[in-house]
This record gives C-alpha cells, structure tokens and sequence, in this order.
C-alpha cells in the first residue's frame, strides 16, 4: 500500500503526466496509471445506465475498460465525466450500503443530464458525444478499496469532465469536499456542471447552465459515515498541497478559493 501512494506521487509529478493532463485526449494518462499495476480504469457508458435505470454494483461487471472502450468508440467522440455525490443510503456495513435511493432518482438525474449534454454538444459541435462516466460504486470493485483509494487522484485526472450532483448536505461531507479539490488541483476541466437530483432535460426549455463559483472546503474538516475515512482522506490531501499539474492555477486556500460551476 504504501509502495503505491510513492508510485501515484512519483506519476503526478512526471512532466510527461503534467504534459498529457491539458490533452483532451485522456488514453496516455489512462496508459500511465493503468501502469502503475494497480487496478485499471473503469468506466460506465451512458447507454448502459440508460438501459438498466440504476446505478449497477461493481459485482455486476457492467463497467467496461476504459482504454479499450475508448478505442472502441473513438477518441473524438468520447468524453469522461468523474461524477461526484453524497451516497444516499451509507451504512458502516458496506454490504448494505448504496449511492442511490430506492426508487432510483440519481441514476434518473445522471441519464437526463446524459440527453442534455448529448443536444448541447450537437448544437455545438454537430455531433453527438458517447459519454463515459466515472462513478465508485460501478468502477471499484466494492470488495477491494485499499487498493483504488490512492488512484483516486489520478483517475480523476484522467477524467475529462467533472459532475457534481448535489444535495442539500452535499459540501458538508469529506469525500464530496475532496473530490473537486483533487479536480482543481489535477485535473484537465476549467469547470464543474452541477444538477441536482431532479434534474430533468427538457428541450422546450434548454439551459446552458448558470455560472456559480462554489468555495473548495476542508476536507479534513467534512463529516464521514465512517471516521476511519479520515485516515485515507488525509495523505489525499497532502498530495494536494506538495503537487500541482496546472501551474496557472493558484494554491488552494481553503474556505477562500473557489472553482467556476455551470449550474442546470
């Protein structure tokens, strides 16, 4: 454990790895993580949370590679969203815990906001995009997270959007206040897109989004179900504070800088 997390610093700050970060294209960044012999990244497609209607467990095996997903589709078409949200259902014992509601209404709100920005990048761009998603609960196998949790970094990296689906107690929460810190700090994406969980795309009323600049907080300060996930959360945030991929960025200041939103 400890030989990984000097291997994911060692990789952040490899100029090569800074060098692909500001690419659209995420697949050399995916190359060099997958590298480092931990678990490889793992996507969801769109189409696949549009036909089961819920946020399937990692056991069920429906993410799929995300390099040879990637070159299946096409570089040009793909995009990567790293999707951020406070588990509905969290519970000490994982094997009853769960990221959605009973009746679904986050992977509801992810599969509306799939059509949006399918219409908007056609409106854009004249073509319709194959959206993969990141989310923990398909693309970490739920049986093995000491070995996914120091990753978390890069794979947030190797994303190239970042959705923040949030809830009222959504910036009170360690792991909802990390996640955008470690995509300011390391990631491609100029901004964040927000929704909330009854986000509905509607084509009579298509919004762009309002631009909001929401503060990056402590997220040793954030509440966890579990109080052990500070101890894993913490050597996260030191890593934020020793390296930083885009050097135009300021340093994060906590409770002082914020990051540009777009909110549906």
């Amino acid at each position: 454990m400890e030989n990984l997390w000097k291997r994911v610093a060692e990789l952040l700050q490899n100029k090569h790895f800074a060098k692909y970060a500001v690419d659209y294209d995420r697949r050399p960044l995916i190359k060099l993580t997958n590298d480092l012999n931990g678990p490889r990244m793992r996507l969801i497609h769109w189409s696949t949370l549009a036909a089961v209607q819920r946020i399937p467990h990692s056991d069920e095996n429906l993410a799929v590679d995300a390099l040879e997903s990637i070159d299946a589709y096409g570089v040009h078409t793909c995009e990567i969203f790293m999707v951020s949200h406070r588990w509905l259902r969290p519970r000490l014992d994982s094997s009853q815990s769960h990221p959605d509601s009973s009746d679904n209404v986050k992977a509801h709100a992810i599969n509306e906001f799939t059509k949006w920005r399918q219409e908007w990048i056609k409106s854009q761009y004249g073509f319709s995009p194959e959206i993969f998603y990141w989310i923990d609960f398909c693309c970490i196998d739920q049986h093995d997270l000491t070995t996914a949790i120091p990753l978390l970094p890069l794979w947030v990296a190797c994303c190239e959007r970042f959705l923040r689906i949030e809830t009222p107690d959504y910036f009170e929460r360690a792991w909802c206040r990390l996640e955008p810190l470690l995509s300011y700090v390391f990631q491609f994406a100029d901004h964040h897109t927000i929704i909330h969980l009854d986000f509905k795309y509607s084509e009579d009323e298509f919004d762009s989004g309002k631009k909001v600049e929401p503060l990056i907080l402590d997220p040793l300060e954030g509440l966890t179900t579990d109080e052990a996930d500070l101890l894993l959360i913490k050597p996260i945030v030191d890593l934020t504070k020793e390296i930083q991929i885009e050097q135009c960025r300021r340093k994060v200041d906590f409770g002082k800088t914020t990051i540009k939103c777009f909110q549906l």
